[in-house]
């Protein structure tokens, strides 16, 4: 069935699947789709009897409740603006994504006195439901349809905020259009039935989680959703996983090579899992053989690879058993069909190792109110596609190989992280609001247990603590990117222009674990 909007895709999954169950909470409640599109009616009735209109952005905390994502879905279907923020981020922090994102009105599906008091401080209205979920007296259950047909594909969805170099968060803003592609895509690439229980193990504020939601609930799939408490404890995450029955996992690799570590995957664990899709960073092979020597014979295995920007996943790597022995990470495979890319030189060239540009329908419409860096990223560039004239320059360095894709590096100083995307620079630039710090890089380095860390070296002429410095951080940063080690010296070596050798460092590094 045609549709043009998510809020009528929706509607056309509850009328196919009305009775089957959308969601399981922690694997104890539940709700149907049909409770979720009268939920979602009554919370879109709430936003309107709020004053919230078309293009308006309504920020949402949401811990993964049934009320949460309730509201994401009614956003949808009145072409409001939602993003999902992470609650726990430093106060500083929120205030910057507040401050871009300029809410209309802050949605808590449980009361949040940091969050209340932020909000009166910014002036932004703050609504929390009540210890029984409830919105609104209203026994509103219909929305006027005139209202979702009203919003086009072009209309935002969501704003998903990452790292900028500059302290100030990225808000990638996300087209319903792009994710009516991505949704399509997803069930083709990885042939998705409604058999398929999928889980979703990524936090909702996390781009990851983004294939978990719409791909399973707009595509008439259960979505097993977990909260952090529960992803928290290992064994009883995995229990409920099995116990329900889930056929498809999606995490970026850390999560996995955890639950390796922890000896906690055998072939009676995830036992139902047909697929085990990857992404947000890189795999190890000597790890990914550990998991493959488990799975390998019941389930399929997928690298993915994909900024935000690009709507969360761009291409798919099925991954073969001779791509276990190789060495070195797995292929990022060929972009999907509908992206087109190039591969840019320092020249502005067409190379086969160099900068890779993605054009096409899943691309960002840019960056929440910030032209200027919406221009640096997304550019012209005539002559490259008979379709396509809008570029959006990745930033990641990548070689073709035998026809496959193969990622090499960065073009600047973004890492992925944990899966998240880190720009050094803001925590540099977080370091250096500590008084006693003079200089200070911060680098990323692989660790001989195959982890990554965020290393900080830092230039002081105090004796300092690491205690003293990672609660400073926790003033500005998240937990996941407050660096995991701390290195002091009088001075950071620097190379023949003058600048920081980050290139020395991290031979520092290395020389210093391998040493050990």
């Amino acid at each position: 069935m045609y549709t043009y909007n998510l809020g009528q895709a929706f509607h056309n999954i509850c009328r196919q699947y009305g009775n089957k169950t959308a969601i399981i909470f922690d694997g104890k409640d539940q709700i149907t789709f049909q409770e979720l599109d009268i939920l979602s009616n009554k919370a879109a009735n709430f936003l309107i009897s709020m004053g919230i209109k078309k293009m308006d952005v309504v920020a949402i905390q949401n811990k993964k409740s049934p009320i949460g994502f309730a509201m994401m879905v009614a956003c949808l279907k009145l072409g409001v603006i939602y993003t999902n923020f992470d609650y726990t981020n430093p106060a500083e922090r929120i205030r910057k994504i507040f401050h871009t994102a300029a809410p209309r009105l802050v949605f808590a599906d449980e009361q949040n006195t940091a969050i209340e008091n932020l909000c009166k401080e910014l002036h932004i209205r703050y609504f929390p439901v009540n210890a029984n979920g409830v919105l609104i007296d209203s026994e509103e259950d219909c929305l006027d349809q005139q209202l979702m047909n009203a919003v086009s594909g072009m209309n935002p969805a969501y704003i998903m905020f990452t790292s900028g170099s500059t302290g100030i968060p990225k808000g990638v803003l996300i087209s319903q259009k792009s994710l009516l592609n991505f949704i399509q895509w997803g069930a083709e690439t990885y042939q998705l039935s409604t058999t398929d229980i999928m889980t979703n193990v990524n936090p909702i504020y996390f781009d990851n989680s983004v294939f978990d939601f719409y791909c399973s609930v707009f595509n008439g799939i259960t979505m097993v959703a977990l909260s952090k408490a529960v992803v928290e404890k290992p064994a009883e995450m995995l229990k409920i996983i099995d116990d329900i029955g889930c056929t498809f996992w999606f995490s970026v690799p850390s999560m996995l090579i955890y639950l390796t570590n922890l000896k906690l995957l055998t072939k009676e664990t995830l036992k139902n899992v047909r697929a085990f899709s990857f992404g947000g960073e890189g795999y190890p092979k000597e790890l990914l053989r550990k998991l493959y020597h488990v799975y390998g014979e019941t389930a399929d295995f997928y690298n993915v690879y994909g900024p935000t920007e690009g709507t969360c996943i761009c291409s798919v790597y099925k991954i073969q058993k001779e791509d276990i022995d190789e060495a070195g990470l797995a292929p990022l495979g060929r972009i999907a069909p509908n992206f087109e890319y190039v591969i840019l030189n320092e020249e502005g060239e067409c190379c086969n190792c160099g900068e890779l540009c993605l054009m096409g329908d899943q691309l960002a419409l840019g960056y929440y109110n910030d032209v200027e860096r919406t221009n640096k990223s997304f550019v012209r560039y005539n002559g490259i596609s008979a379709y396509y004239s809008r570029m959006y320059r990745t930033g990641d360095l990548v070689e073709v190989r035998n026809k496959k894709l193969y990622f090499i590096g960065r073009a600047d100083n973004q890492v992925k992280h944990m899966g998240y995307r880190i720009e050094l620079e803001e925590v540099e630039n977080a370091l250096v609001k500590v008084p006693e710090i003079k200089q200070c890089a911060v680098i990323h380095a692989v660790s001989k247990n195959h982890t990554t860390k965020l290393i900080a070296f830092i230039a002081t002429d105090v004796q300092m603590e690491d205690a003293f410095v990672r609660n400073e951080l926790k003033k500005y940063l998240p937990g996941y990117m407050i660096p995991n080690r701390f290195k002091y010296m009088k001075e950071l070596p620097k190379n023949p222009n003058g600048k920081i050798d980050r290139n020395g460092l991290v031979e520092l590094w290395h020389s210093e674990e391998n040493s050990k």
